[in-house]
């Protein structure tokens, strides 16, 4: 079974178990998504003033933006698809017969 410690700051000695949450409930755990927005809003390149989830996907919606994540399959397939050509060659025949026949064209 595996065990695990913590270091308690009291004994200054590693203790078993879990270490003890150091979060405090607030009470409002519904709205902690909107908190990092309502706790620090930003201004938009256009000056749109953003302090709410709601309105940061409104305002992506409305001028055709996107984040990051939505592009992690797509990374992820390009991804894959690199390694496969690295790994296999893929094209090495074809790409060899074309290099071999620009040279030719070029040199006539």
């Amino acid at each position: 079974m595996k065990r695990t410690y913590h270091y308690d700051e009291q004994t200054k000695t590693m203790v078993e178990g879990p270490a003890p949450s150091r979060v405090e409930a607030s009470g409002d755990g519904w709205r902690y998504s909107d908190r990092l927005y309502s706790d620090s809003p930003f201004a938009a390149t256009d000056g749109t003033i953003i302090d709410s989830r709601k309105k940061h996907r409104e305002y992506m919606k409305r001028n055709g933006l996107t984040t990051v994540d939505d592009f992690k399959h797509s990374w992820d397939d390009a991804s894959r698809q690199r390694e496969k050509f690295y790994k296999e060659g893929c094209d090495r025949e074809e790409r060899k017969q074309e290099i071999a026949r620009a040279i030719d064209k070029l040199s006539r």
